[in-house]
């Protein structure tokens, strides 16, 4: 077994995979896929534990800056990704500003939830990285990832609400896509691309709510998993999805961003409160958050 994954055997029943059709016309593909997802006969990515101490850490005000640091500084490699996103086009001053060159500079410029969310994103990363078949999808939803979570971020901002925890939502609201693709990579009939991005559409959600329960995720990334791209009110965490959902429209337009408040997300842009000198505020900082997802990818 390879030492990221672990297998975990955690049945899903999900109703989209209970519903789901397996007869003899079924491909290899599609029995491998759906079988792995009925029985949780799944490999999942581990996240590593430092991730979660740090994210638990920066949420406790008694713990402080100086732990959050040192769980950073425990994982040479998880610390220079952080380092390196930190001195990234969207975090540095400019001007006479100093590179970050330690985990407590960052803390200290950036401070403990920033940080925390940095350390997250470098370990759901090494996390979902994979030499299997698909890397290049792998490759293409990961750098979306980024920067759906980082309009997420912007939307949250001007709205004057918790940056950290869109960004989450922004970042992980496909969660499923490298569940799908590392069951699919591990076939006996590898699926061609025609039939992976099909397989995709029917079952990232259910796999990525079987990973949220995996790593444990907050209610508010599971509903904005669970939502997808359904426009219509979430029963929970309306804000969190709504927010994630337009930022991934941003994130899908990112080389014309201003085509987004003309497009399909009038609703979502109705229910998070948007104005247009809104919309334009984060139309702003799209060539800022292309040249970070550049640095962070």
């Amino acid at each position: 077994m390879d030492p990221d994954v672990a297998s975990v055997a955690i049945p899903l029943s999900v109703a989209d995979v209970e519903r789901a059709s397996v007869d003899a016309d079924s491909s290899p593909a599609r029995r491998h896929l759906v079988s792995a997802l009925r029985d949780g006969s799944v490999e999942l990515p581990v996240l590593p534990r430092v991730a979660h101490e740090v994210m638990l850490a920066a949420q406790d005000p008694a713990r402080g800056a100086a732990e959050v640091a040192r769980h950073i500084e425990r994982d040479p490699a998880l610390c220079a990704t952080v380092l390196r996103s930190a001195n990234s086009a969207i975090y540095y001053t400019g001007g006479g500003g100093v590179d970050i060159m330690s985990a407590r500079q960052a803390v200290a410029r950036l401070g403990m939830l920033e940080v925390a969310s940095l350390a997250m994103t470098a370990a759901v990363r090494t996390a979902v990285h994979d030499k299997e078949p698909h890397v290049p999808r792998l490759t293409a939803w990961w750098r979306s990832s980024l920067a759906t979570g980082l309009f997420a971020k912007e939307i949250a901002r001007t709205r004057r609400q918790a940056v950290d925890s869109a960004f989450l939502c922004g970042l992980l609201r496909q969660l499923g896509v490298p569940v799908v693709l590392r069951i699919l990579g591990r076939g006996t009939a590898p699926a061609d691309e025609a039939e992976a991005s099909a397989l995709l559409e029917e079952f990232s959600i259910p796999a990525g709510l079987l990973l949220c329960d995996g790593w444990r995720l907050s209610a508010a990334v599971r509903a904005t998993v669970a939502a997808g791209s359904d426009a219509a009110p979430a029963p929970t965490f309306g804000d969190h999805v709504s927010t994630a959902q337009l930022a991934a429209a941003f994130a899908a337009a990112l080389d014309a961003p201003e085509s987004v408040a003309t497009g399909s997300c009038a609703p979502q842009i109705e229910s998070l409160n948007l104005y247009p000198e809104d919309l334009d505020r984060i139309v702003a900082v799209s060539a800022t958050i292309a040249r970070t997802v550049e640095t962070m990818a």
